[in-house]
């Protein structure tokens, strides 16, 4: 208690705390401080960096030439500039250098004058050129434009003397002095293999007397070569380069291959067309790969007399050839006894490559003298390789014809066409098909012996309609179905084919191909084959008396 009186007693008369006035002063003092020691900052900041800088064009600018001292994390603000120091002239930038960011001016001053080294011109009557054709090494730190001190008259022949300003951007200026020439006579002339010789006119540009000092006629204008030609215009010699030149290439036309690996190949498979003055030459300007499958572009060289050469690509394909030749229509031979055989007669080769293909047929085991059955073998091969072999029997028979041989045939034929479960009608169409794809037709039969004919059809695989019939007649015997011969009526023409009953009356049967409309007469009745038979020229027009009644 007599403590917090204390203070109360002191805070109430003023005595023991900081008056007004004093805490005034105090506050003053620490801000005057405070400015004191920013504008010393301040003042220390801004000395850090240049605030005009200037260089000479050409020079390298860095951030380095503003510091007054080296300050390796300074640079140039983006706002800055972009300094060309090629361009003299005025730059604004701004770089940041401790903690501020400071203001600059670059001023990029040219005081050197260009340079240059003078080049002679010789120029032929009507031709003219710009100043800069003067002047060739041209040295200075920003652009240099090259002008007449007076311009040239292009239209005198003889020498001038040429005064040309070279005036920097800065400009500085240099007086560079050459010489111009200008002639009355070109002075080269290009003339094409072939043409007649030039005349004085292809030389001279201008003159009131001029001749040839060279001979020009004496040159051969068939082989290029370089030629100097003298002249003389208006009593001043001249020398003229004549150029004789091939210079046309021949214009070609490929077209790209397709084909399997390993064949040669040779440019002109390439090549559609070519079109020169004179012969050409064709290669591969790098050999094809012929070993590997896919697709590679070609290049193919085509050059002329001339030395003109032109290449043109194609694209070449390659496929690798793993098919098999297929061999077709090898049979089953049968000859007579001393007889002679065509073992390659209907017989074919095909194959996706025909080139190199070859056919040879084994037939070393045969006798054509002595009768028996031989082996004979057909080998096909390709130019990759593959190879098919087909293997065929022959028979050497004895020229006689027995009912007995006929039926054997027969019954093997069926043993091979014939399942057990066919019913009658199945047998028939079985032996129809068999016929219509056995035998090849041929216009003429002897038709005098059934059992020969029979014998064609069923061995030899040939004949005409009476062949087809007793073809037909045997195998019908054989499978024990009940059967009879049928003749057309003779007129021009004859025509023979078959009757059938599997147990319910006669119908019509004939296996004889025809090549229009291929019928299929199995088990025709009597008004479909007289339908057929009135369309088609009276075809199977026969005297019925002489036959049953068919249904």
């Amino acid at each position: 208690m007599d403590g917090e009186r204390t203070r109360e007693a002191l805070n109430s008369n003023g005595q023991g705390r900081i008056s007004a006035g004093k805490r005034n002063f105090l506050i003053g003092g620490i801000c005057f401080l405070l400015l004191a020691v920013s504008g010393v900052f301040l003042i220390y900041e801004n000395g850090r960096v240049y605030r005009e800088c200037y260089v000479e064009a050409g020079v390298e600018v860095t951030v380095r030439d503003f510091l007054r001292e080296p300050e390796e994390e300074a640079y140039f603000t983006e706002d800055s500039d972009e300094i060309d120091i090629t361009v003299p002239g005025e730059y604004h930038v701004r770089i940041r250098a401790g903690y501020f960011t400071h203001k600059s001016t670059l001023y990029i001053t040219d005081t050197i004058a260009p340079q240059g080294e003078p080049v002679k011109v010789n120029l032929e009557l009507g031709q003219e050129c710009g100043a800069d054709a003067f002047v060739s090494d041209i040295r200075d730190a920003t652009n240099v434009e090259a002008s007449f001190g007076v311009q040239p008259d292009f239209t005198v022949p003889g020498k001038q003397s040429i005064e040309v300003l070279l005036t920097d951007l800065g400009g500085n200026q240099t007086t560079i002095v050459s010489e111009l020439f200008v002639s009355q006579v070109v002075s080269e002339l290009t003339v094409e293999a072939g043409s007649e010789p030039p005349t004085l006119g292809d030389f001279v540009l201008a003159g009131e007397e001029a001749e040839f000092k060279t001979d020009i006629g004496s040159y051969d204008y068939t082989v290029p070569a370089d030629r100097m030609v003298r002249l003389q215009v208006d009593g001043v010699d001249y020398k003229a380069e004549m150029h004789i030149v091939d210079t046309i290439p021949p214009e070609v036309e490929l077209q790209d291959v397709h084909d399997f690996t390993l064949l040669p190949k040779e440019p002109e498979d390439f090549i559609l067309s070519v079109e020169d003055v004179t012969a050409v030459t064709a290669k591969f300007v790098k050999a094809p790969d012929l070993s590997g499958a896919g697709e590679q572009t070609v290049e193919i060289s085509v050059t002329d007399a001339g030395g003109n050469e032109t290449v043109k690509t194609a694209k070449l394909t390659l496929e690798k050839d793993v098919e098999p030749p297929v061999i077709s229509g090898v049979t089953d031979l049968s000859v007579p006894a001393g007889g002679s055989v065509a073992y390659k007669k209907n017989v074919t080769v095909t194959d996706n490559c025909p080139e190199g293909l070859t056919l040879t047929v084994d037939n070393s085991e045969v006798n054509l003298s002595v009768e028996g059955t031989y082996p004979i073998t057909y080998i096909a091969k390709d130019f990759a390789g593959n190879e098919t072999r087909v293997t065929a029997q022959i028979t050497v028979r004895p020229r006689v014809y027995d009912e007995r041989e006929v039926y054997v045939l027969a019954d093997n034929v069926l043993a091979e066409i014939f399942t057990e479960d066919m019913t009658p009608e199945q047998k028939l169409e079985a032996i129809y098909s068999y016929n219509q794809s056995h035998i090849a037709y041929v216009n003429h039969s002897e038709r005098d012996n059934w059992v020969r004919a029979a014998y064609e059809g069923l061995a030899e695989g040939r004949g005409d309609c009476y062949v087809y019939a007793c073809t037909a007649k045997a195998l019908l015997i054989r499978a024990g179905i009940t059967n009879m011969d049928i003749a057309k009526i003779p007129t021009r023409s004859n025509h023979y084919w078959n009757l059938v009953d599997v147990g319910y009356g006669w119908y019509h049967f004939d296996t004889t191909p025809r090549a229009k409309d291929h019928p299929h007469i199995c088990m025709w009745t009597e008004a479909q084959l007289m339908e057929y038979s009135a369309a088609h020229s009276n075809s199977h027009n026969y005297d019925h008396s002489l036959y049953p009644e068919v249904n």
